[in-house]
């Protein structure tokens, strides 16, 4: 039978197969992390993990170009 993957995961485990990066390689992990709730935190302070999250993938593509 088809299993139906989320494709944000699918596209998150490609871009840590070409930046080498074996901590999101989990399917289950990355999954997990997606789809968790972050109740305790404000609306600022989500916005705010989520700019550091962009930052970090956007200085891994840099780091990866620049090689």
């Amino acid at each position: 039978m088809y299993n139906r993957k989320d494709l944000r995961v699918l596209k998150i485990i490609q871009k840590a197969r070409e930046f080498g990066d074996n901590d999101l390689l989990n399917e289950n992990l990355v999954e997990i992390l997606i789809n968790s709730k972050m109740n305790n935190l404000s609306q600022n302070d989500k916005k705010e993990f989520i700019k550091i999250l962009n930052s970090i993938v956007e200085i891994k593509e840099k780091a990866h170009l620049s090689k």
